[in-house]
Formats: structure tokens, sequence, C-alpha cells
């Protein structure tokens, strides 16, 4: 796959926004890499979910780190953080060729997940309850139901449908 994210380059972001106080959640391909505990394919970009609380800060440290808005994705909807005005789902691109997917949500006083699309995924409640391993590294991870519901409601490409099969096949 060209332009694939290694290893290092996706628990690379991560390290930095977790360090630097962005809480965020990883999904898509490498959070089912996380759950399974094993790397199973290339991946283009690192999927997260970041609290809108955290929103400004993300763009502050991924943007002095070189990165810039590449794709506005269509559910996207316009979103206020303090006094700046953000869209709720986009990629950053550096231009060596890493990719940041991000969705941003809030958690309400129940514990549920708030999202800022104009079609949110049916995510269960306990979808930010779980960690996982990506090369022996623990990272905060969506859980299994939410990796499930995230893949359902379109078209899947056959690298997602493989990755719902072994996200229902294994434990």
């Amino acid at each position: 796959m060209t332009g694939a994210m290694s290893v290092e380059e996706a628990l690379a972001v991560y390290d930095l926004l977790d360090k630097n106080g962005v809480r965020c959640w990883v999904m898509g391909g490498w959070g089912v890499d996380a759950l399974l505990g094993r790397v199973t394919r290339e991946h283009k970009d690192v999927d997260l979910l970041v609290l809108i609380s955290d929103l400004s800060r993300y763009a502050e440290i991924v943007h002095s780190r070189g990165f810039d808005r590449k794709l506005t994705w269509s559910e996207s909807q316009p979103i206020q953080a303090g006094a700046v005005h953000f869209d709720s789902a986009f990629v950053d691109a550096h231009p060596d060729g890493r990719e940041i997917d991000v969705h941003v949500i809030a958690v309400d006083h129940e514990g549920a997940v708030v999202q800022f699309y104009t079609d949110p995924w049916p995510l269960p409640r306990e979808a930010l309850f779980d960690e996982g391993g990506i090369e022996g590294v623990t990272v905060r991870c969506v859980s299994r139901a939410a990796q499930l519901a995230m893949h359902s409601g379109y078209d899947l490409p056959e690298h997602h449908r493989e990755d719902v099969r072994l996200l229902q096949t294994t434990e």
C-alpha cells in the first residue's frame, strides 16, 4: 500500500497527543489492531476520536508539527470550541504522507458519547471504556462493540469486511 502509516508513526502521533493532554481514542484499522493485540494489515492513517474540549490543543500541536487540513468529511458539522470554530470530522495530513482522521466527540454527564455529525454512529455507552495494545504499547481505543457499530451502515471495502470478521471471530 502506498502511503501506509507505520506502527511507529501511528504510535508517535498517539503519544504526542496523549503526552500533551489531548484525550483521544484510537478507532478504525489501528483500533481493530489494538483490540486484537496484533497488526493485521497496513493502514493509511490513524483514526481518532478527540474530545471537543481538547480540540484547540489538538490543532495547536499537530499544526506546529507540520500537519494541515487535507479533507473535511461530508458528515462534518461546524462546532465551536472556546472562541474558535472547527470542523467535527476531518483529516489532517503531513507533507511526509502521515494522516490523522479525526472525529470530534463529547461525553455527557451520564457517560454517553455525543457526536457532532450529520450521520452519527450508533455507539454503545461503553464505547470509550477500552484499552488495547499496538506492538506492546497500551492505547485508549474504542470498544469492540463501538468498532462494529462504526463498520455498519455503508458498503464496506474488503479490508473493512476483514476487520469486522476478525472482531467477530476473536476475543
